[in-house]
């Protein structure tokens, strides 16, 4: 499960505002700021979970009449820390109809899309079960609760009240909503054309994230290619094949032997291959974030993979032809050759 960077971007705004230097979490045990600050990127809620226990540990904004997380999701109307989606609800006429769909509205900020059941809506109220139990991230869901209080303040209504125990959640809508305008201007927007924009809105956003939901999965997938590259690789086919090596010296006793340094040479060249290869997969890692393609070329640029590609299969057939040498040299022994030198 993942949720979205639209909550990091709304509680570091939120620190922002109240003065506090983000400076230190500029540091590489935490997730990088680009991705934090992003609200169409997404991190696993449990690296999140564990970024919002060091920011409760550290104290900030400590003389808050609420908690970090709840202050943070009052908040959010006012810091415009969601992006599109800010917009999005803002063009909605009563909050009401901001949960007319929960689920897509809980999907803007978890994914996969959690399925909704036992859905009830009443003028006062809307409440459904949702999988995720409040004890299992109870600091995200902290905040979560408090942005579902906060969504009347995007038509400039009071705070809802929301419960979630256990699996079900509810919203009560406040029973007098006090407009912040003194003279209620009406709606003048054509209702099919406020749809419209809302639904080009939602489009263009869930768009955008579907696409850094793909990006999100191809970065762990270059991970564990990473990940496999150091501990398999590595640990496997680079020391069998010194071994290999160490072995075919040691049985060959020819003192003539410069097809075995050959051998040697050549494959001692296929080690740097692979380890260049190993770098390519890491330099790639860390471009991720830039441009695809421009990234590509510039880490094959600086690793010289064009060399490697011309060399590779010269070297293979080297050593193929060495091999084939050391071969003929072993079967056009006589034995009485053999005899003698016993």
């Amino acid at each position: 499960m993942h949720f979205s960077c639209k909550i990091t971007n709304a509680v570091l705004s939120f620190l922002e505002q109240h003065g506090e230097d983000l400076s230190s979490l500029y540091d590489p045990i935490f997730p990088t700021m680009e991705t934090l600050r992003d609200p169409s990127s997404w991190m696993s809620a449990p690296d999140m979970e564990a970024f919002f226990e060091t920011l409760v540990r550290m104290g900030w904004a400590s003389g808050l009449d609420a908690p970090l997380l709840v202050a943070a999701g009052h908040a959010g109307p006012r810091n415009h820390a969601w992006g599109v989606l800010d917009s999005v609800l803002r063009l909605m006429p009563r909050p009401q109809e901001i949960l007319n769909q929960p689920e897509r509205f809980l999907s803007y900020f978890i994914s996969p899309e959690p399925p909704i059941e036992n859905l009830r809506r009443t003028e006062a109220s809307v409440s459904f079960d949702l999988p995720l139990p409040a004890e299992q991230y109870p600091l995200i869901t902290s905040f979560l609760k408090a942005a579902f209080e906060s969504l009347p303040l995007y038509v400039g209504k009071d705070l809802a009240t929301c419960e979630w125990e256990g699996i079900q959640l509810k919203v009560h809508w406040p029973d007098t909503q006090e407009s912040i305008f003194n003279q209620d201007p009406g709606h003048q927007i054509s209702p099919d054309l406020l749809q419209s924009v809302i639904a080009d809105h939602q489009r263009l956003q869930r768009e955008l994230e579907d696409k850094n939901r793909e990006l999100q999965r191809k970065d762990d997938e270059i991970q564990d290619l990473r990940k496999d590259l150091e501990e398999g690789v590595k640990t496997a086919a680079i020391l069998n094949a010194e071994e290999a090596l160490t072995s075919l010296l040691k049985e060959e006793s020819n003192p003539e032997a410069p097809p075995a340094f050959m051998i040697e040479q050549n494959l001692a060249r296929l080690h740097d291959y692979m380890v260049r290869a190993q770098q390519l997969v890491v330099v790639l890692a860390g471009l991720a974030k830039k441009d695809k393609e421009s990234a590509i070329k510039e880490a094959l640029r600086r690793l010289d993979w064009d060399h490697v590609k011309k060399q590779y299969p010269r070297t293979i057939s080297a050593s193929m032809e060495q091999l084939r040498r050391l071969q003929s040299r072993t079967s056009s022994v006589r034995p009485s050759e053999e005899e003698t030198h016993v």
